[in-house]
């Protein structure tokens, strides 16, 4: 299609005559010309629409091509779109929180009333049918074995669920209870022996599946030192896991046929509350049934004595035991006639409770190790070890149990790695995600409190257990262990909570607290071996790897500088600078790319040799990536404390060992 062009009217005279314009006399002699030629003038259009047309395809097809060039970046990773950062973003989303839990209340009080309304209905209408039923099937249980054995079955006790069994057919048919009739009573000796007989059975089998479990364990022994990995070997899944995947089974099978985007205002399925009121009530009535039942059968007995002439003895009922409540001695409370609000005041005020900023996993830019198995060596087995997003997952998974589910956790977390690598940052992202109460426990805050320190250990973990989920904080815990305490450091008593964490912190705590003690170190080698006995799980931060790196430029270059910034060599960047920090690169970005730079961005390009200056001249002394001997201090450090690289080392080692005899 032809784009619509303005036509200029080159017949018409603008120019005035006039004797100082110079050239006038040309100018009218072409429009004369113009005016006489019309397929000149024609042409001189269709040049000029022509020439208009060629110029607007152009631009548009290059602005196509551009769009499409940036959607498949985008899409590839090689740019990130900006995110754009609301002022109100975090209020906003407390806002829609707030009402999800207020329409949960609602939702939840109408789920109760639909509950209390059916019982009562089905109270009214249907328990004195089923009370009949009941009823109705014991007498005719009665009546079959008269009939047939002249006698009655015992009745069962309240202890095994009563005329349930009957329902069950867990109760002796009339053929074997007429055996029994001549059978002679057990006296107590007899019973004794069969008792003991039992238990030797009993104590056979454990002795057989212990001797089979230890066969197993040495089996896989010889396999792990040979170096052979025992794929039918299947480890037992945890108690967790298989009440999740169970409910998972039985969420699969019951919402199979119902369709929830019909249900739009989330109402209850009726059906399901009926069965489940049905089968209680059912439950409720049968217990009082059998009372009066029960009644019913003595007198059946009775007249059954009398019939035969002989001597009537009620049977005894077995009740099932009521367990009682021994009280247990609380321990004395120091600060029972205080509330805990002035406690957690008392705290606030004194600086260990503080305030975290609204910060989440995203902001912790990281990525995984894809080239692990890639790299692995057969003759040492040695890898590149997780990358940073293999630790952020790692985190994660162990703050599982921190929410409503009762998830194994640790209940303290150890993170060693150098200075700036975003140790911190993870602990306040935890607390943030958990809307936990973040309590700052480093030596520069608790030194104020040596003089009464069991009372402040008692206020911290009283407060830590009424406002759960709550995280305990140490700032550089390998000054609480510190094996030579420095002369500067001796003002704030670091080791004062020290000893303390395993005993009066950890061991209080049971397995469904909600609390968890993280602690930061960029020297662990410094600290004596309680640290390892104060902290259940260590992980170690690994320096940037290239995936880290790149994502890093990527993401904060994005986010700092403006929309219209033409593309830039981020892989470069992240090639060039990737021993660095993740927080060294963070700060270079945001102090180069600083107000005044981003103004003078469309005049003055930005040069990559910008970002090295930071690095270099601007800092005195320069910023330098942490040396490799650091990292292998880490690792060595890291290797004795965990389990599972220890038993890797030890393998190692054994096979250097063989290797070293064949030679």
């Amino acid at each position: 299609m032809s784009i619509p062009v303005k036509r200029t009217m080159f017949a018409a005279d603008f120019l005035k005559p006039d004797e100082s314009c110079e050239n006038l006399r040309k100018k009218d002699d072409v429009a004369e010309t113009a005016e006489d030629d019309e397929d000149a003038i024609n042409r001189i259009r269709n040049n000029a629409a022509c020439k208009i047309q060629c110029w607007w395809r152009g631009y548009r097809t290059r602005k196509i091509v551009k769009i499409r060039k940036r959607f498949k970046e985008e899409l590839y990773g090689m740019k990130k779109i900006r995110k754009l950062k609301r002022p109100n973003q975090n209020a906003n989303s407390i806002m829609e929180m707030y009402k999800k839990e207020m329409l949960k209340k609602k939702l939840d009080e109408d789920f109760i009333n639909l509950i209390n309304d059916e019982r009562t209905r089905l109270l009214q209408v249907r328990s004195p049918w089923m009370m009949e039923d009941i009823s109705d099937h014991i007498r005719d249980w009665f009546k079959e074995f008269y009939e047939k054995t002249e006698n009655f079955h015992p009745y069962p006790d309240p202890v095994k669920k009563g005329t349930v069994l009957v329902v069950i057919d867990e109760t002796m048919t009339p053929m074997e209870f007429q055996q029994t009739l001549g059978k002679k009573p057990m006296t107590k000796e007899e019973k004794k022996k069969l008792r003991d007989k039992e238990k030797k059975e009993k104590k056979k089998k454990k002795e057989k599946l212990k001797l089979i479990k230890m066969k197993e364990a040495k089996r896989r022994k010889k396999l792990r030192d040979a170096g052979i990995i025992d794929i039918g070997y299947e480890l037992t899944a945890s108690q967790p896991i298989e009440k999740i995947e169970e409910t998972m089974k039985t969420y699969a099978k019951d919402w199979r046929n119902v369709d929830e985007y019909l249900n739009k205002n989330h109402d209850p399925i009726k059906e399901w509350v009926t069965e489940d009121e049905l089968v209680k009530i059912h439950q409720e009535v049968r217990g009082l049934v059998d009372e009066y039942m029960r009644v019913e059968y003595e007198l059946l007995r009775e007249a059954l004595a009398k019939d035969n002439n002989e001597k009537y003895k009620a049977l005894k009922v077995k009740y099932p035991k009521k367990k009682k409540n021994r009280k247990k001695k609380k321990p004395k409370d120091m600060t029972g006639d205080r509330t805990l609000e002035s406690l957690y005041h008392e705290l606030k005020d004194g600086g260990i409770i503080e305030e975290v900023s609204h910060k989440d996993f995203d902001e912790f830019i990281a990525d995984f190790n894809f080239v692990a198995d890639d790299t692995r060596n057969e003759d040492d087995l040695t890898t590149w070890g997780p990358a940073k997003g293999d630790i952020k997952m790692v985190i994660q998974e162990s703050m599982l149990g921190m929410g409503e589910f009762n998830i194994p956790k640790p209940k303290s977390l150890l993170l060693i790695g150098p200075l700036n690598s975003g140790k911190k940052l993870l602990c306040q992202i935890i607390a943030s995600e958990l809307d936990a109460v973040f309590m700052n426990l480093s030596p520069e805050k608790t030194y104020k409190y040596a003089d009464d320190l069991k009372y402040f250990l008692h206020v911290v973990v009283k407060v830590a257990r009424a406002f759960q989920p709550t995280i305990m904080f140490f700032d550089e815990a390998h000054r609480l262990f510190w094996k030579k305490i420095p002369p500067e450091a001796v003002n704030i008593k670091p080791r004062l909570l020290g000893p303390s964490i395993a005993s009066k912190i950890l061991k209080p705590l049971k397995k469904n607290d909600k609390i968890v003690v993280v602690g930061t170190s960029s020297m662990p080698w410094a600290a004596k071996g309680g640290i390892k006995r104060a902290f259940q799980k260590v992980l170690l931060i690994p320096k940037c790897d290239y995936g880290t790196s790149f994502l890093l430029w990527l993401e904060l270059m994005t986010e700092n500088a403006p929309d219209d910034m033409p593309e830039y060599a981020y892989s470069a960047l992240a090639r060039v600078l990737q021993a660095y920090n993740s927080g060294d690169i963070n700060d270079n970005i945001n102090q180069t790319l600083s107000i005044d730079r981003k103004m003078r961005l469309k005049n003055e390009a930005l040069d990559p040799n910008e970002f090295l200056e930071y690095f270099i001249s601007k800092n005195e002394p320069p910023i330098l990536p942490p040396e490799e001997k650091l990292m292998v201090k880490f690792n060595k450090w890291f290797g004795k404390s965990n389990k599972l690289q220890k038993l890797r080392n030890s393998y190692i080692a054994q096979k250097l060992a063989k290797a070293s005899k064949r030679k």
